[in-house]
């Protein structure tokens, strides 16, 4: 988790827009919630200090409609992990984060958003984070061109 925190206090997150939506079909399952839910959805460019470069990657984040608070701190706190203002404004902890990172293809509308050409090489990086209950509070789904970002990781021998 602390690699999580990591980026978002490194790359600067530049709010586009905030809106309520209905999840259904495509996006319920990747949410995995039941079609017809309802989310307050924070989207943003994620860059690296620098406005003029290139993005990093584009994040569409999903929270409980009710957290009007936190869309309004996302755009004047943009150092600041969405998860981190839900625990601050809400006391929401994270207990754990489960994440899913897939190979993809960059959209049309994508490719102007981050800069580079449609069908660019891309990961995308679906991540939920749950509190103690189990339960979610935040989805997070991010995509990055493939030469703007990278997944390290280090994995252990269990001693049983």
């Amino acid at each position: 988790m602390d690699d999580v925190v990591q980026f978002g206090s490194e790359h600067l997150r530049l709010v586009q827009s905030t809106e309520e939506i209905v999840a259904i079909g495509k996006l319920a399952k990747t949410l995995k919630c039941e079609s017809g839910t309802r989310w307050l959805r924070v989207s943003s460019l994620r860059i690296d200090g620098d406005r003029e470069s290139p993005p990093i990657g584009w994040t569409d984040v999903y929270i409980d409609p009710d957290y009007t608070e936190v869309a309004q701190a996302a755009r004047t706190q943009p150092d600041t992990l969405i998860s981190a203002l839900i625990e601050a404004h809400y006391g929401r902890c994270i207990a754990e984060i489960q994440q899913d990172v897939h190979g993809a293809l960059i959209s049309q509308e994508m490719a102007q958003r981050l800069r580079v050409e449609q069908g660019t090489a891309a990961l995308e990086i679906v991540r939920r984070y749950l509190d103690s209950a189990g339960e979610t509070f935040e989805v997070s789904i991010s995509v990055h061109p493939a030469e703007r970002f990278s997944i390290s990781m280090r994995l252990k021998r269990s001693d049983g």
